[in-house]
């Protein structure tokens, strides 16, 4: 008969092995959540990826934008920038050729269907960026790898896919939802691209100018950037308002106007960094 210590050594194994549960996790190194010591895969695809936000500083020319300040326009005349709104959508990161996964960003909302509306889930990977409030705003979710990022492609308005939504549908933190000063007309015509409220000096009038339709966006990285694996990436870019409205006569007609914007929007960013 063996003596005791040996059978307790000849069972330590078993009694390990018995105790021992493999360390289900997230096994991709891009992910926020990824565990070094995992053993296997977890089920339900548990990996949580970083966030990609822009973070938009707003000026005029050298100077930080206030809606309070008198600014004269391309015409010399002189007027109040109120508020002023525009919508980025489908943003995209791109690595030289290679274009990075769309952000998710998934959200329920009514979609209208003739006389009806039915609920959908979407991907709004948009933004409504104000020339007031925060300058931040989150894009979606993304797993960005190891390249390194080179442009930001985007458009200056809303794709067609956005127009049957019902904006009172969407969660309130969307900028899908209602806006203050409604960007959603509702009526097969879609978001706007970008909406302008100002105070004509001379005049004392207030004038709201509104541009539907989107246009294509293409913004370079001063120079490329390797973003961090599995941690959150916010672009930070400055919008200069002066590069737009100094392109523009705002004593012109409302439609005139609205096609000056449209046509100077795509001058109005530039990406300065990325942290």
């Amino acid at each position: 008969m063996l003596p005791k210590w040996k059978l307790l050594l000849l069972a330590l194994p078993l009694f390990l092995a018995a105790c021992y549960e493999n360390n289900l996790a997230c096994l991709d190194p891009d992910a926020t959540n990824y565990d070094l010591l995992g053993d296997d895969v977890c089920p339900d695809d548990c990996c949580q990826y970083p966030n990609l936000s822009l973070d938009i500083d707003r000026f005029w020319e050298e100077n930080v934008f206030v809606s309070t300040d008198t600014f004269t326009d391309g015409a010399a005349n002189e007027f109040r920038l109120l508020r002023f709104r525009f919508y980025l959508g489908d943003i995209l990161l791109l690595a030289g050729a290679e274009t990075l996964p769309v952000p998710e960003n998934l959200v329920e909302v009514d979609l209208i269907a003739g006389t009806d509306t039915v609920l959908t889930e979407i991907n709004a990977n948009v933004v409504l960026v104000n020339s007031s409030g925060s300058t931040s705003s989150t894009v979606g979710r993304l797993r960005t790898g190891t390249s390194a990022l080179t442009q930001v492609q985007a458009t200056l308005g809303l794709a067609a896919q956005y127009t049957a939504v019902y904006p009172p549908t969407a969660p309130a933190s969307s900028p899908l939802a209602t806006q203050e000063g409604i960007l959603n007309f509702n009526d097969g015509q879609g978001y706007l691209q970008a909406s302008a409220e100002y105070l004509l000096t001379a005049t004392d009038d207030t004038v709201r100018v509104d541009v539907l339709g989107n246009q294509p966006l293409l913004l370079d990285f001063p120079t490329a950037e390797v973003p961090t694996r599995g941690a959150n990436v916010t672009v930070e870019m400055e919008a200069d308002y002066a590069r737009v409205f100094r392109q523009i006569n705002l004593a012109e007609t409302e439609i005139m106007v609205a096609t000056s914007l449209a046509n100077a929007l795509p001058d109005l960013l530039v990406i300065t960094g990325v942290r």
